[in-house]
């Protein structure tokens, strides 16, 4: 009855912390969406982040840091690119990518420090130090957590200074120096209590019962952790709570209470699983191991502390893989299987032995005198297995021409990828020179693009002066100033909102509608398959169009008032533009132009715009002219079909 009870409370705790976390991420993607401001939506990019973390989808926590970078690039803003950096660190870090992880937070620190923000330099040093401390690197672990902490001193940083020697306090447990550890980890507490910090709360009451249990103090532990459950409970934080239950659960391991035991451990493991986070995985698995070690059970035992080891191997975590295999070796010798046990301990003494290099020798010195003898004895034995090996005169001889022959074969390797990769520098060079030539033209034509629009709309307000009417200048003006704000904030992106654009248009059609008496109607409509808020479009790709239609189609109706209808819609994975005028189409505008070779310049520039995109994003933009005619075969007007690749604005959609 009691299992049932602490199962269907695991349960119920799980769906309401997933509940919570699920508001959390839609009140963020909201904000995202919506937030005018590029610097907060930076931030809720990264809060996101940490969420997904939280969450263990690590690869949407990766994706949000990612987009929260690149936006941060975009604006200049280096405390965001720093935390985007940070988050996606935090999401290595938690799946065992400690190499990615060290590099992000290698530019989340460069970034940091040139802003000069210590309190920041030292959280991300202290981050740091917990990768090499999960890696068994104590001395580097040690060396960052103290630079950590001078730093958070001389910031005056309470939170910084409580979590630097909470981390020196778990590097002295790792010692077994308890009177230490538990010296940082009070320190750590109290500081924490003062600044109302309930993670670091948390963390330091779980590392408190860790020294009790270490000392075999189960009903002091057993307090501090539950404490720690309390706690974490309160706040929601998921990884608190599975790691206090994993606590809780040992302290039932080694109260000899292996139902509770298996129980505790068993609901954390699939936590951890759900979470990605194979360190925790790799532990919770070896746990169960070892329950099942203690009660004699080999069979289930070797499943799992065998599965634990690999899964350390996978990760290089050589405290769990060191453990696991000595378990393991004690296992086979107990089941008279002694030449796995042999085996198991041979793997034991190596993966001890790389944890007991020169400097740790040095920092760790009650740890020196334990592994020496085995340090040796391993010695000892590969010198005899050499020895034993190149005894033989003539295999030595073999494996010597094997040697330079394969020595031989790799230059001519290593030589030919040397070339390649020459060869493929070279050419990306190339490539990316031509695409930024490219670039330059198609910026150059969008520059074109607004002195002739200008030119055009100011011949419109000087119409409306010397016909002294004055009333429709100042209006004509009010709507061109409109227009012109909207241009030349626009011009400077390479590609815009969907919405940005009908919006320009808008304003162009009533200035001519305007302009022209109310000549022509208009009407711009969008699919409901299309949010223009998420589509890109070049900025006034569209308006040198429209402006032939009016200019060269409406402009000479005589008898039938114009009309210009332009439509936005989504057509197998493209964007495509319909321009439909009522015009006198195409042959009588040619003919009433004829004897000039004169173009509309806009429509010139827009048609080179067209082909220096499809050149650089080596995408299908194509334009297709159709003529309209009456039952007669006369000319009813013009329609003109823009197809564009559909771009997509990531950022606002993370």
């Amino acid at each position: 009855m009691k299992k049932l009870l602490t199962c269907c409370f695991l349960f119920f705790l799980s769906l309401s912390i997933l509940s919570a976390q699920q508001k959390q991420i839609d009140s963020l993607k909201y904000l995202i969406s919506t937030d005018k401001e590029d610097s907060f939506k930076v931030q809720h990019l990264n809060k996101l982040s940490n969420v997904y973390s939280d969450q263990g989808e690590m690869q949407k926590a990766v994706d949000c840091g990612k987009s929260a970078l690149i936006l941060s690039l975009r604006i200049n803003y280096p405390l965001g690119q720093a935390k985007s950096y940070s988050a996606m660190a935090l999401a290595n870090y938690l799946q065992a990518d400690y190499t990615k992880a060290l590099d992000n937070y290698s530019m989340a620190l460069v970034t940091i420090q040139n802003m000069g923000n210590k309190s920041g330099a030292a959280s991300i040093i202290s981050n740091m130090g917990l990768i090499y401390d999960a890696q068994g690197k104590l001395p580097d672990a040690l060396d960052y957590f103290f630079k950590a902490l001078k730093l958070a001193e001389e910031a005056g940083d309470k939170k910084q200074i409580a979590a630097c020697t909470g981390n020196i306090g778990d590097a002295y447990l790792y010692q077994e120096d308890f009177a230490q550890a538990l010296t940082y980890f009070q320190k750590s507490l109290k500081l924490y209590e003062e600044i109302g910090n309930k993670n670091g709360e948390t963390y330091n009451l779980e590392c408190i019962g860790n020294v009790y249990f270490k000392k075999k103090e189960y009903t002091k532990a057993l307090d501090y952790y539950n404490r720690a459950l309390k706690i974490s409970q309160e706040i929601n934080d998921k990884r608190s709570i599975s790691s206090a239950i994993g606590n809780i659960g040992r302290v039932y391991a080694a109260d000899s209470n292996y139902k509770q035991a298996l129980n505790y451990f068993t609901s954390v493991l699939k936590q951890s699983e759900q979470m990605g986070n194979q360190a925790e995985v790799a532990k919770y698995v070896y746990n169960i191991g070892q329950v099942y070690l203690d009660q004699k059970k080999y069979k289930d035992a070797e499943k799992y502390i065998t599965k634990s080891v690999k899964i350390a191997d996978s990760i290089s975590n050589k405290n769990v893989e060191k453990e696991g295999n000595e378990r393991l070796s004690e296992l086979y010798a107990q089941t008279g299987q002694w030449q796995k046990a042999y085996a198991s301990y041979k793997k034991y003494t190596t993966s001890k032995d790389s944890l007991l290099n020169d400097d740790k020798s040095k920092q760790i010195g009650k740890l020196e005198a334990k592994y020496e003898y085995d340090k040796q004895t391993a010695i000892q034995k590969a010198e005899t297995e050499r020895d034993k090996a190149i005894s033989d005169d003539a295999s030595k001889k073999q494996r010597l021409i094997i040697f330079l022959v394969a020595a031989v074969a790799l230059s001519i390797a290593l030589i030919a990828m040397l070339i390649f990769w020459l060869w493929r520098t070279t050419r990306k060079e190339k490539m990316n020179v031509e695409k930024q030539k490219i670039a330059m033209e198609l910026k150059a034509l969008r520059a074109q693009m607004n002195p002739h629009f200008i030119f055009n709309a100011i011949n419109s307000i000087q119409h409306f002066i010397l016909n002294n009417d004055s009333k429709a200048a100042h209006m004509h003006l009010s709507r061109f100033s409109q227009l012109i704000r909207k241009v030349l904030e626009n011009s400077r992106f390479e590609s815009i909102p969907l919405s940005e654009e009908i919006k320009m248009l808008e304003l162009y059609l009533e200035l001519e509608s305007l302009r022209f008496s109310s000549k022509f109607h208009y009407k711009i409509s969008v699919d409901k398959s299309i949010d223009t808020e998420k589509f890109l479009i070049s900025p006034l790709i569209i308006q040198p169009f429209v402006e032939n239609a009016i200019w060269h189609g409406l402009m000479h109706l005589k008898e039938r008032q114009g009309e210009v209808l332009i439509r936005f819609e989504q057509l197998n994975g493209t964007l495509k533009c319909t321009i439909n005028d009522n015009g006198i189409g195409r042959k009588r505008s040619m003919e009433l132009k004829k004897g000039t070779s004169h173009e509309s310049l806009g429509l010139s520039i827009a048609k080179e715009r067209l082909q220096i995109v499809n050149m650089l994003n080596k995408a299908k933009t194509s334009v297709k002219l159709i003529d309209k005619t009456n039952d007669d075969g006369s000319a009813s007007g013009t329609i003109v079909e823009l197809f564009m690749p559909v771009i997509l604005n990531k950022l606002i959609y993370a």
